[in-house]
């Protein structure tokens, strides 16, 4: 067969048990993903097949080893963002016409799934006539569309409800989750969940007569259905519940979530061609809008993200890794990196330490088993994989060292030399300092070129970005192996120079200290919490110091204060904070008071007795600017100085950074949205009313002389 993305053959072609087997294979890619060659080329499979009479069936499988449609191109899909909505109605129809033609063949067509089966590749398998799934933990399917800021566009929202029933695709397509075979299984989106090696068997056998082993729904469900599904009443309470879940998860910002759900109830009890162009016409709307615009462009950020830089040496290989410190962030890495397969060597100074340590990580591991992340028994192997330790010996077979120790250079240059003398290998020593200098820690080593900042942030598993600090001295192949371990762990990573406070720390300390001379100036506290809520932000500023810790965000602020002069000086309002001991959440007291199980409570009303200047009400728009144009100002400075090179970069280190809405792409997308000429008004005005931190920069500057933006 001539077909590029396809290989074609049939089993048992000289028998009359003549059966096809169609095997995507993108070339030159590691995944399958539908493109608009890949979907002309599959309407002359099908046409193919249609004109073979001796044709029993067709069995649809991937020969990728861990995935088998990943979803459309995401490439094509930027295309079409740029072009007009029409553009995208007619991809939309030209799929489910594909799709419509695999649903109407009078053969039976079963889809083997292997891997990854996302977005289009999910609408392909339901509109074949049998799905059977591996059990492999590599198999998932999913309806990602709306992260994407769009809808499933190839019959998705029509099919789908139909098969595994309203609440169950809602939920699908609503969430964006991936579930495995097992699951899919047991909601009836798969016939059969077997085995990887007995796929192509058993979907033979399937298309020759012996029936799939369906999971039996129990009477229950199947009443409940019929109650909730089967009458316009039933489907109200449905959209009801759903539209209260969407709206308190997106607060309306992310309009495909709403969209979807009005269009999946809609089409339940519509036409089938009626229920089709709704779903093109909505797709279309969507996905060339603004909000689809940004999360299609955080996508591909962070696709580019993980290539790595360019190097001409072998990386490292990391298979064993030590970490230095067992408290918090410490405990966090070492489990981290054991739940990514990684020996682990956790070091402190005395074993009660210790032993704390190995507490949090035995809490965090059972905390994946009750959540069914994880089995016992995986729970088991990844735990032991773990040794706690006090001496420096049980570290010298490690090739990769983290240390997590005091944010004290002193005490970081010391434990750096102890590894480097009981160290058997060139290993890798990398920091998790959130404002010290990589360079300076590099000076008396031995190695700087394999020293480097692996900076994650707290809590570990939750916060899914690290930054990877390069030194002046740090070597491409080091760079490259940090990178790399990083990205194991699931994380995203972007690459930053070594400056104070790097690139999240740095822009994230302007906007935490103007919060606080806002309100030092009198402004209410709960109006600068909801000026950040409205804006996107997935909590307020003083909510976020108390987080994070106000002891660690007075050390950070004084660091780079003490780098950059004035404009970053801590405001009064914090030093006293400092001084009176608090430290937030995890004190029991900050800027808000916690009960005895860490709840917010109230405002700290001896925080606001402190406030001596007279309530100053002001729009919420007003604070927006303050809060946010001080963070694009900062933001500017870091690629005036090359901290970091690309515009998307910093965008996305600030959205999993910081939690900056994605919806708004981003600092520097959001300048470009509300226009440079404006920004540069508005920063001009601030800069005479708030302070010369306001003034615009020279980046600013440039870009309204030139009439350019941040992203062409």
């Amino acid at each position: 067969m001539s077909y590029s993305q396809f290989i074609f053959t049939q089993l048992d072609p000289l028998s009359p048990k003549n059966v096809a087997l169609i095997s995507f294979d993108v070339p030159d890619s590691k995944v399958n993903v539908f493109s608009e060659q890949m979907l002309v080329e599959l309407k002359e499979v099908l046409d193919r097949i249609v004109k073979d009479p001796g044709m029993k069936g067709v069995i649809f499988t991937s020969a990728k080893s861990d995935n088998f449609i990943a979803g459309a191109d995401i490439k094509t899909i930027k295309s079409l963002q740029n072009d007009s909505p029409s553009k995208s109605y007619l991809a939309s129809q030209f799929g489910k016409e594909i799709f419509d033609k695999i649903a109407a063949l009078p053969i039976p067509t079963v889809a083997a799934v292997h891997g990854k089966c996302l977005g289009g590749g999910t609408e392909f398998i339901l509109a074949c006539r049998y799905r059977i799934a591996s059990n492999a933990p590599a198999t998932t399917i999913g309806a990602p569309e709306v992260k994407l800021g769009f809808i499933p566009g190839w019959a998705g929202t029509v099919r789908l409800p139909k098969l595994i029933g309203l609440q169950s695709a809602l939920a699908l397509i609503l969430r964006g989750n991936e579930i495995d075979g097992k699951k899919a299984w047991r909601l009836n989106l798969v016939d059969e969940c077997v085995d990887k090696e007995k796929l192509i068997d058993r979907a033979k056998e399937i298309i020759l007569g012996k029936k799939a082993r369906q999971h039996k729904q129990t009477f229950r469900n199947m009443l409940q259905r019929f109650l909730l599904e089967k009458n316009p009443f039933g489907r109200a309470l449905i959209y009801k519940q759903a539209y209260k879940d969407v709206w308190r998860e997106t607060k309306g910002k992310y309009p495909a979530h709403i969209e979807a759900l009005k269009l999946v109830i809609k089409n339940f009890s519509r036409p089938v061609d009626k229920a089709y162009e709704a779903e093109s016409n909505i797709f279309a709307h969507l996905a060339t809008s603004t909000v689809s615009r940004n999360l299609v462009d955080i996508w591909l950020a962070q696709t580019e993200s993980k290539k790595p830089p360019a190097h001409t040496g072998a990386v490292p290989t990391i298979k064993t890794v030590g970490v230095l410190g067992a408290g918090i962030m410490g405990a966090g890495i070492a489990q981290a990196a054991a739940f990514a397969g990684y020996k682990v060597v956790l070091k402190d100074i005395e074993q009660k330490f210790v032993d704390q340590g190995i507490k949090k990580i035995s809490r965090l591991f059972d905390n994946l088993v009750t959540r069914h992340k994880i089995s016992d028994d995986q729970r088991n192997k990844m735990f032991t994989a773990i040794k706690g330790t006090v001496n420096y010996e049980d570290m010298q077979d490690c090739d990769l060292i983290i240390e997590a120790v005091l944010e004290d250079m002193k005490v970081k240059s010391e434990v750096l030399s102890l590894c480097e003398v009981t160290s058997k290998k060139q290993v890798i020593f990398a920091t998790n300092t959130s404002s010290l200098s990589v360079n300076e820690l590099a000076k008396p080593s031995n190695h700087p070129d394999r020293v480097v900042g692996i900076h994650f942030f707290n809590p570990v598993h939750k916060m899914p970005l690290v930054e990877i600090v390069k030194g002046e001295k740090t070597s491409a192949e080091t760079l490259a192996a940090a990178q790399a371990f990083a990205l194991k762990l699931g994380k995203t990573t972007v690459i930053t120079g070594d400056a104070p406070g790097f690139v999240v720390n740095r822009i994230l300390t302007p906007y935490l200290r103007e919060a606080l001379i806002l309100l030092e100036q009198g402004v209410p506290p709960e109006l600068i919490e909801r000026a950040a809520t409205t804006f996107g932000m997935p909590m307020g500023p003083f909510t976020l110091l108390d987080e994070i810790g106000l002891d660690i965000g007075a050390k950070v602020m004084h660091v780079l204060h003490a780098a950059f002069g004035e404009r970053l000086s801590p405001p009064s309002l914090l030093n006293q904070l400092a001084s009176s001991k608090l430290l937030g959440r995890k004190g029991g007291e900050g800027i808000y008071d916690y009960d005895d199980k860490g709840r917010r409570r109230q405002f700290n009303p001896d925080i606001l007795a402190a406030i001596k200047a007279p309530p100053n009400k002001k729009y919420i728009s007003e604070v927006q600017d303050r809060l946010f144009l001080i963070m694009l100002n900062e933001a500017t400075r870091c690629l005036d100085e090359n901290i970091i090179t690309e515009p998307s970069q910093l965008d996305l280190a600030l959205i999993y950074g910081i939690g900056f809405p994605p919806y708004r792409g981003g600092i520097l997308r959001y300048a470009d949205s509300v226009g440079i000429k404006i920004v540069h008004q508005k920063l001009a005005f601030l800069s005479t009313v708030a302070g010369e931190n306001y003034a615009p920069t020279n980046t600013i500057l440039e870009k309204v002389a030139s009439d350019s933006n941040f992203y062409s």
